[in-house]
């Protein structure tokens, strides 16, 4: 129903004029229509809502398993000395691969393999 349609109503009600049979189900059949509309709108929240608790969810699950990682990278980089590329200056594939090559004993001392 046209806003225009609408506001007529409105005033011919605040006037207490009373309303034909057409009126009336015309103003029935945009009640349900708006009610269809908020019915739709408040599914649509409920969906994303749902959605939005199982990604988070999975964030803090893959949050949590980033963390456990970090530490774990840290707890070899102290043990086994880790050794840093020069090359790319940070820890990086290059620095596993020097890793690789060179096995540390309890000393710290370089074992070749």
């Amino acid at each position: 129903m046209k806003i225009e349609r609408l506001e007529e109503l409105q005033q011919n009600i605040n006037a207490l004029r009373s309303l034909n049979p057409e009126e009336g189900a015309a103003l029935i059949g945009e009640i349900w229509r708006l009610r269809t509309a908020h019915t739709g709108v408040e599914l649509e929240v409920s969906c994303l809502k749902d959605g939005h608790d199982r990604l988070k969810a999975e964030l803090d699950r893959m949050s949590e398993a980033n963390r456990l990682l970090q530490a774990e990278n840290d707890r070899l980089k102290r043990t086994y000395g880790m050794l840093e590329c020069d090359l790319e200056n940070r820890w990086s594939n290059c620095a596993v691969r020097m890793r690789k090559r060179h096995e540390f004993d309890n000393d710290g001392k370089h074992v070749k393999r």
